[in-house]
């Protein structure tokens, strides 16, 4: 039994984790720079 509380424990920490990285990660994906002139379809 108290393996079964011990990987229950991991498997929560896992998760917040996860969580933590998934959540911080897509803050990134929100600021788009501005797009320089040379690049830009005419």
């Amino acid at each position: 039994m108290k393996k079964k509380n011990l990987l229950a424990l991991i498997a929560a920490l896992a998760t917040v984790f996860a969580t933590t990285i998934a959540t911080s990660a897509c803050y990134f994906f929100v600021y788009q720079p501005e797009e320089p002139k040379s690049l830009r379809d005419k």
